[in-house]
């Protein structure tokens, strides 16, 4: 399975990383605007709620996915954390996994390439996925048919209607189920039924 970086990723993302043996995150990409690689949803009071990691692109838009930098001139960081925390405190699960999870950002890794695999390697052992997680080694553009490589279909501009089994959200009496939200929501709400759910 050939993944792009993300930042908290989505369910899709993680239900599609459950079932392979191994995954690979491409590193070679250049950066691109509006997408995953930067920014997740949670289901806030408001409805879904887009976090962005403010980044810096040193060859503007040929810098390559590893060489983006985090830009810690705002304070993102205590932002997210609390509209987090707002979020998901009442959720049954928050309190076991939050402390791992804000760890990781308040660590403020220079790069968001290291930003990215610590929070997916970590999101991995809280789930309990064994996928073996490798780099690409070099860029190979896209092709059509094969079904295996997801790096451009799990974004925020293709939301499509999923199949996912509605589970117990905290808002969603408001607005009801949503399922293009974070991992982050699933582990609030799921907890260590997490795994098993993504395999359903």
């Amino acid at each position: 399975m050939l993944l792009s970086t993300a930042y908290f990723p989505p369910l899709s993302y993680f239900a599609a990383v459950a079932k392979v043996q191994c995954v690979c995150i491409e590193a070679y990409e250049h950066y691109i605007k509006q997408s995953y690689r930067n920014r997740c949803s949670i289901y806030s009071a408001n409805g879904l709620l887009n976090l962005i990691v403010p980044v810096e692109l040193p060859h503007g838009s040929k810098t390559l996915i590893r060489d983006v930098r985090v830009s810690y001139a705002e304070q993102w960081v205590k932002q997210h954390r609390h509209a987090l925390v707002s979020a998901y405190k009442s959720s049954p699960f928050f309190d076991y996994y939050a402390d791992a999870c804000f760890a990781i950002v308040e660590a403020q890794p220079k790069f968001l390439w290291d930003l990215n695999m610590e929070v997916f390697t970590t999101l991995c052992k809280l789930i309990g996925i064994t996928s073996e997680i490798t780099v690409s080694k070099e860029f190979t553009c896209p092709q059509n048919e094969n079904a295996s490589d997801l790096r451009y279909v799990i974004s925020p501009k293709h939301r499509r209607k999923t199949l996912f089994s509605p589970y117990p959200q905290v808002f969603q009496e408001k607005f009801g189920f949503q399922s293009a939200v974070s991992i982050f929501d699933t582990l609030c709400n799921v907890g260590p039924d997490t795994k098993r759910y993504l395999l359903s």
